[in-house]
């Protein structure tokens, strides 16, 4: 299986991840073919090598952006802290050009999911481009106390941001991979001024964010912001689940440069790593105290049709003492979709744990051994000086109704013929 880890110890910023992506090389060029309808042209960005504390990075920015060095003290060029809900008003001419976005719209997340759609991008990358900018909006709202659809955004709001947001969308969906993992997020330290004010690190924005990933926070102290907003919706939109770096092949290391300099290397580091995962099961649980047994049993049998390989239901006590049934799911990665949706749809759990699982299973071979009453298949495994031998319950079970007689029967037979 091939999986991307992200390495933030240096934070994590939208320029950095795109630039990440073409320094593992992916190419600019259907990158940009996207941007064109939002006036964006090839020759307004900027690809280029750049030296990070002896590294060299890919760095990735707008030309009208490196021009506005003047927010540099503030993160890694990217405009996306705190949303304006007090500007409430567009203006309906307003130039979505490159070279003019330096204006200050302050779009809502309605003018923001229009651009999305006005970009020439397929169908998949638009979708996960809304998937990363939604968690910015709802971080703006929660924030500022308001409804998602009245927040009038600021930094989040400018077009870089809006493009940086469809670059990792992008470089996501071309990049082919079928997991991404990240590692402990490096948020930084020191203070942060934003449009409404000096913050600490993370900034309001940022903190929101990360308070809903499930990924630990930690890494050397730096007195300066190094993951931002956008950096933080990012992981959240791709669904990057935290684990230490998997085992596998490593197929590509890449840096993406930001802009400050200090002495930690201001680069975020991408593993593209080829796993033996897609054979291993992942295990899903959750508890359920308000199902009958009818119910769990027709789940059971959507969960074994949706490609589970084991289901089981144990007898529990959950809180206040009430009784319940821990229901337990054995998948392979690529039944995921499918066996979280039969989860959903026909349980009445709201949340479902997941767990990927190393299973240790030993070399195995089946023959055929012939009983009196017939054919059964033989599986053999070894282990060291040790040989497990199994029958296989289904043909014990179609010998015995065969010959009207009992599965522990034809067990024995089966020893016999042996």
């Amino acid at each position: 299986m091939r999986v991307l880890y992200i390495d933030p110890f240096s934070g994590i910023s939208g320029n950095m991840f795109i630039g990440a992506m073409v320094d593992g090389g992916l190419s600019p060029a259907g990158f940009l073919e996207g941007l064109a309808p939002l006036g964006i042209a090839a020759e307004d960005v900027i690809f280029e090598k750049r030296e990070k504390t002896g590294i060299l990075a890919t760095y990735f920015n707008l030309k009208s952006e490196e021009a506005r060095g003047h927010h540099d003290h503030a993160h890694h060029h990217e405009h996306d802290h705190h949303g304006d809900h007090d500007h409430h008003h567009e203006d309906d001419h307003e130039d979505d050009h490159v070279h003019a976005h330096h204006h200050h719209h302050h779009r809502g997340l309605a003018d923001i999911l229009a651009l999305i759609e006005k970009s020439g991008f397929e169908r998949g990358v638009k979708d996960l481009a809304k998937a990363i900018y939604l968690p910015l909006a709802k971080a703006e709202a929660a924030v500022h106390g308001k409804d998602l659809y009245e927040v009038h955004f600021h930094e989040v709001g400018e077009l870089d941001a809006v493009v940086d947001v469809l670059g990792a969308a992008y470089y996501t969906v071309a990049s082919g991979v079928e997991a991404v993992y990240v590692g402990k997020i490096n948020t930084g330290g020191g203070m942060v001024t934003c449009a409404h004010g000096t913050y600490p690190v993370p900034a309001p924005a940022t903190a929101h964010i990360l308070s809903t990933l499930d990924v630990p926070l930690g890494g050397a102290t730096v007195e300066e912001e190094l993951t931002t907003p956008t950096g933080a919706a990012i992981l959240k939109g791709i669904q990057a689940a935290y684990r230490p770096r998997p085992e596998g092949r490593v197929l590509k290391v890449a840096y993406g440069a930001g802009t400050k300099d200090h002495d930690l290397a201001n680069v975020l580091r991408l593993f593209f790593i080829e796993t033996e995962e897609a054979r291993a099961p992942i295990f899903y649980s959750c508890n359920l105290d308000d199902m009958t047994g009818e119910a769990m049993g027709f789940c059971m049998e959507r969960l074994f049709d949706a490609g589970a390989r084991d289901v089981s239901f144990a007898p529990i006590f959950m809180k206040k003492n009430r009784p319940g049934y821990r229901l337990d799911v054995l998948a392979d990665g690529a039944s995921e979709e499918k066996v979280l949706e039969a989860l959903f749809k026909h349980t009445t759990t709201l949340g479902v744990k997941k767990i990927p699982l190393e299973k240790i299973e030993l070399p195995r071979a089946t023959k055929e051994t012939m009983t009196a009453l017939g054919p059964v298949s033989t599986k053999r495994a070894r282990y060291k000086e040790m040989e497990k031998i199994s029958p296989e319950y289904e043909d014990l079970k179609a010998l015995a109704l065969k010959h009207d007689t009992t599965v522990e029967a034809v067990r024995r037979a089966w020893e016999l013929g042996l």
